[in-house]
């Protein structure tokens, strides 16, 4: 994480969990290799790559098969949306999180 905000500054707290308590208490599981591999999410990959994008290389300690999500929390500290993904590719779009935004904030008021 240190070397990819050095890289990519950005103006936002960015949490880390090496040891991925984290992820298990906010329900986010594994995948199998079979999971992975089926032919659904390997098509995915492939039109991805045609299109221009990159396959990288699993860092060295990182877990293959770890599945992530995407996150709201309050000031509180408290969930206040979630998106846990059935798979690698299964993200929210930047429009929607926005949105979601959107509707948990309110508008400034003039």
């Amino acid at each position: 994480m240190a070397a990819y905000l050095a890289a990519h500054p950005i103006a936002v707290p960015v949490l880390a969990d090496p040891g991925r308590q984290l992820y298990a208490a906010l329900g986010l599981g594994r995948t199998t290799w079979g999971r992975l591999m089926r032919p659904g999410l390997v098509w995915k990959y492939l039109k991805m790559v045609v299109r221009g994008g990159k396959v990288r290389r699993v860092p060295a300690g990182e877990d293959p098969l770890q599945l992530g999500g995407d996150f709201l929390l309050g000031p509180d500290r408290r969930v206040l949306w979630s998106h846990r993904s059935a798979d690698p590719t299964d993200r929210p779009s930047a429009d929607a999180i926005l949105a979601t935004v959107r509707t948990l904030v309110p508008a400034p008021t003039p």
